[in-house]
């Protein structure tokens, strides 16, 4: 096993402003950092950001799984490598009740979980790849805490920025965050609602995105 501490890139407040930011608009101009795979499944509807606390557990040895639970809090997501296990459920409700009584902001498990209404009662953002009844087990076997994952297709490392909701998640490097969370909200977020009023007064959304001008560069009119 291989158990390291939790990497804080950003302090709590540091999150708080940049928490207005949608995975959606950042992906309006970044391309890096989502899930490429083709099925996460959200069961509440909130946004959360947070800092990447890592887990990877092979096939049903869940032994590091519980261990994380007491070393996550708020401003932590917990992002979790099922190292391409589909089959067995490592999240259920009663470790989930365990890491929402710690205050974590949100889990993402590239793999099953379980006891759905139970989480779903909760109030706890939980992306998830599907369901399953079989679980895992305790093993003592293997597994590892805050080390380099992948999750979704993402690299995951310790201490990542990570913007989570309905839609899908982001993961964004900390020295990278403020600048695409700042870009997102003052260039794109902010500016939709007189976009809105144009097209509500008639105006054509082409007209507004100068997608008419692009059209018409480029069949040479």
């Amino acid at each position: 096993m291989i158990i390291n501490p939790n990497v804080v890139t950003f302090s709590n407040e540091e999150l708080k402003a940049c928490s207005e930011a949608e995975p959606a608009t950042i992906g309006h101009f970044h391309n890096f950092g989502f899930s490429t795979v083709p099925f996460f499944v959200s069961i509440t509807r909130k946004r959360i950001i947070g800092r990447a606390v890592t887990v990877k557990i092979a096939s049903y040895d869940s032994t590091v799984l519980h261990k994380v639970t007491e070393m996550v809090g708020p401003g932590d997501v917990l992002m979790i490598d099922r190292a391409g296990d589909q089959q067995y459920a490592a999240l259920g409700g009663l470790v989930s009740y365990a890491l929402k009584v710690r205050g974590v902001e949100g889990v993402i498990i590239d793999g099953a979980a379980t006891d759905i209404d139970e989480i779903r009662e909760m109030g706890l953002l939980v992306l998830y790849r599907r369901l399953s009844a079989i679980t895992t087990r305790l093993g003592g076997m293997d597994g590892e805490i805050n080390t380099t994952i992948n999750c979704g297709g993402v690299v995951v490392n310790p201490g990542d920025i990570v913007i989570a909701d309905e839609n899908g998640f982001v993961v964004l490097k900390p020295e990278e965050a403020n600048a695409i969370c700042k870009e997102a909200v003052e260039k794109h977020q902010n500016g939709e609602p007189a976009i809105r009023a144009k097209l509500d007064a008639g105006a054509c959304m082409a007209d507004l995105t100068k997608a008419n001008e692009m059209v018409a560069k480029a069949m040479g009119k």
